[in-house]
């Protein structure tokens, strides 16, 4: 029997040997295919995750301009050019669509590591995203005893049972209550809407939902899941009975022991086990996915891009020791001087490289001439540059102008030595 403060006057109760609240079960429905879905693409990742992979996003973009700045001239060029760069670098990496050519090994590196995490947090949104759209999700109908007040749907409850007049003083309406004389009846009602949920103890209810788990779920007060705490169930005893010191005491050394859970499981099944399953999403369902799940990529990707950043910048001071050393010391505004000094080009770079014949080259052109392997294999037989094609062209020139003025002073010459005309054929003559 339910032990009760109103039942406590007539009787006297042992000490409770099986825990007892009031619950109520609710058909399940499918809310995964319903509702508002116009920001369901948000859904398969939490806040925190969407946070972090825009901060990881402008994070990579910097790195890698950091790195190609002073040596890449994609990576140059007015200011705002250069954050449009990075931001646009940064967020085309979500689907791989960056078009700048990366000319440094760490930056390089920083990307193909971000392209792995990348690629990573791209699979699981995709799959998360698909398990929302395809696979159904089940929640109770009523998620608690707020939402059953305020809706009109009729509760059935146990035929002589307290429950009636317990929720008659919370002010639930006694219209809407619907008794039965066994739990099994609340099954056809409830499929066939005689009910919209049932209002019961939580033993009872477990009986219930071991047989039909898959379409009703347990809601506890105030939709939290968790039941409202009655005393329990316990043996009445007339007022004065002796029997009650001591059943209470053997009840107490059965329910320290392991034998009383052992009963329980036996006869309700497990406490936690259809409530809980339904209390987490059951076996349908797909939760968001937070940054707890990926912090270990984030920090690998994030230590190489602050790694690659520091070994760059070790390698600049390192190289312009002697000139950091002078606007240091002379300087009334080194930390200017010194952003000028990093915004120059590095022409000691392969890409901004001198030829050895004192022409000038675009970057593109050196690198494609000192760095490919296929143009260095076909240097031999690869037409001359336009350069020496052009000092060619003006020797021919000069070339056929001077024989040109030969062959007029040869004919002078003739002409001079043989006024008549004559010449071999007039001495014939």
């Amino acid at each position: 029997m339910t032990i009760t403060a109103a039942r406590s006057s007539y009787v006297d109760f042992t000490l409770p040997f099986m825990a007892s609240g009031i619950a109520m079960v609710a058909p399940l429905r499918n809310v995964g295919r319903g509702g508002k879905r116009t920001w369901v693409f948000l859904k398969p990742l939490r806040y925190d995750l969407w946070l972090a992979s825009a901060a990881f996003f402008l994070l990579t973009g910097f790195a890698v301009w950091f790195v190609e700045h002073r040596s890449n001239a994609e990576f140059r060029g007015p200011p705002w050019h250069q954050l449009g760069t990075l931001l646009y670098f940064g967020f085309s990496t979500l689907v791989f669509a960056h078009r700048e050519d990366l000319r440094s090994n760490l930056a390089r590196l920083a990307a193909v590591v971000w392209f792995f995490v990348v690629l990573i947090l791209q699979s699981s949104y995709t799959a998360s995203l698909t398990s929302m759209l395809t696979v159904p999700r089940l929640e109770p109908s009523i998620a608690g005893y707020a939402a059953l007040w305020r809706g009109a749907e009729r509760v059935g409850i146990m035929n002589n049972s307290f429950m009636r007049g317990a929720m008659t003083r919370s002010g639930f309406p006694p219209a809407r209550l619907v008794p039965y004389g066994a739990a099994q009846s609340f099954h056809e009602a409830l499929l066939n809407g005689t009910i919209g949920a049932v209002v019961d103890e939580t033993p009872y209810l477990r009986i219930f939902l071991k047989s039909y788990c898959d379409r009703f779920a347990m809601a506890g007060g105030g939709g939290g899941g968790q039941p409202n705490k009655t005393g329990g169930f316990g043996f009445a005893f007339p007022k004065g009975s002796p029997y009650v010191a001591d059943l209470s005491r053997a009840i107490l050394a059965l329910t320290e022991s392991e034998e009383m859970n052992l009963i329980e499981r036996k006869w309700f099944g497990e406490s936690d086990g259809c409530a809980a399953a339904q209390a987490a999403g059951g076996p349908f369902t797909s939760d968001s996915l937070s940054f707890g799940s990926f912090w270990g990529l984030f920090l690998i990707t994030g230590a190489t891009s602050l790694l690659c950043c520091a070994v760059h910048l070790a390698t600049f001071v390192a190289s312009n020791r002697g000139a950091i050393r002078d606007i240091v010391a002379t300087s009334t505004h080194p930390f200017r001087r010194l952003a000028e000094l990093y915004d120059g080009r590095d022409l000691s770079a392969h890409t901004f490289r001198v030829k050895d014949g004192g022409g000038g080259a675009s970057p593109s052109v050196v690198h494609d001439a000192a760095g490919s392997p296929i143009s260095l294999h076909m240097g031999a037989w690869s037409p001359q540059p336009s350069s020496t094609m052009a000092g060619g062209e003006i020797e021919l020139a000069a070339g056929a102008a001077g024989g040109e003025a030969n062959e007029e002073e040869a004919t002078t010459t003739t002409a001079a030595r043989d006024p008549d005309g004559a010449g071999e054929n007039g001495r014939g003559r």
